[in-house]
């Protein structure tokens, strides 16, 4: 008796100790106001800005603020290892205008077309020595963050050591606040001469280009940039990332390419005999949406659209914001470092662009969901 005695008093003591909290004491945390970033974070997005198209699409328009690296090209180098500099190559408002939107300008060196003199420069000490100096003081002069060595492509071991020294010489030079990059190929082929357990250590960002893998050299009228097998196409972007994932490259510096254009054959569907093709810009490829004549598909094998005009027998395969965003996701995936645009002067309508707002925005959602 006595011992319930205790357990009821000592219930009562319990009780009492309670007291219910005012409304005004009861603080509830207020979520912080974040504001929204101006651009993505911790994933890059980089734009070409071919110097030809200056004068159509002018800095002013063509610079989006949502771009965090801007990729200035072409310069080149001539048989006498001189840095060639085109005539309308004018770097200073492009300059200018990057720096007031916090973007990083960097000098693309190369290209599919001027690549033709590297391997005979840099075999060479003094040509190799003179155009390095000349391209290293260029850089500096100008006020370039980097720069982006775009050989298509090294052919042999020789040409493999050469490129090794080259970066090495640019880094020493440049030191480590200056970005390099290289672009790759998408297959072995042609990207077996490329040393990355050397380059590694000296490149910042390795850029796949994800694209060009149907075109005029084709057998078969296939897909410009396809992101999975298909029916008709050997090599796609899945099997380009863990190529080169397997190769040695850390996903986190490598940067899918993304076209904005397409190419069209002279057939009437895809995975068929052709004698014509020609790269054509989404621009272009927007406004034949509106005659009747062509029709929209949308491959769910290769995730990839295209354009179809059976009357004149053309196929136009390219990409849109759903075959993008697709893209977009699979590198979210893969830990992948961010995405490469060729060119960013080809979605422009009206000086404004259409394709890259959708882009930022579906790497933002998927920031968000990761």
């Amino acid at each position: 008796m006595k011992f319930l005695t205790l357990i009821i008093a000592l219930a009562l003591l319990a009780g009492c100790s309670y007291q219910q909290p005012k409304v005004s004491e009861v603080v509830v945390p207020q979520p912080a106001l974040v504001s929204q970033p101006q651009k993505p974070i911790n994933f890059q997005i980089v734009g070409f800005y071919p110097y030809w198209e200056q004068k159509k699409f002018p800095p002013c328009v063509a610079i989006n603020d949502n771009i965090n690296l801007l990729y200035h090209a072409f310069v080149s180098v001539d048989k006498n290892g001189n840095l060639v500099v085109p005539k309308n190559f004018d770097n200073k408002e492009i300059i200018d205008i990057a720096k007031n939107k916090n973007i990083k300008v960097i000098l693309s060196v190369g290209g599919g077309n001027t690549s033709s003199y590297f391997s005979s420069v840099l075999n060479n000490p003094l040509l190799f020595q003179n155009f390095a100096d000349q391209l290293v003081n260029f850089i500096q002069k100008n006020k370039y963050n980097g720069v982006d060595i775009d050989w298509e492509f090294p052919k042999n071991s020789n040409d493999s050591l050469n490129l090794n020294k080259f970066v090495q010489f640019l880094r020493q030079s440049l030191g480590n606040d200056y970005i390099i990059s290289v672009d790759l190929p998408y297959a072995n082929y042609t990207g077996r001469y490329f040393d990355i357990d050397f380059l590694k250590h000296f490149v910042n960002y390795f850029i796949v280009m994800t694209y060009d893998y149907a075109g005029a050299w084709s057998h078969i009228s296939g897909y410009n940039a396809p992101l999975k097998s298909g029916f008709c196409n050997t090599h796609d972007i899945q099997k380009s990332i863990e190529y080169w994932l397997a190769r040695g490259v850390d996903s986190k510096k490598i940067f899918l390419g993304i076209p904005f254009y397409g190419r069209a054959f002279n057939a009437d569907e895809p995975c068929q005999e052709f004698n014509q093709s020609y790269a054509a810009t989404y621009r272009n490829i927007l406004s034949l949406l509106k005659n009747e004549n062509y029709q929209y598909f949308w491959d769910f094998m290769t995730k990839t659209p295209y354009l179809v005009n059976k009357k004149d027998k053309i196929y136009y395969s390219f990409d849109d914001s759903s075959s993008i965003n697709d893209k977009i996701r699979y590198a979210f995936q893969m830990n992948l470092g961010g995405i490469a645009i060729w060119e960013i002067t080809q979605d422009i309508v009206d000086n404004h662009h259409l394709l890259l707002p959708e882009i930022v925005q579906t790497i933002k959602n998927n920031q968000l969901l990761n």
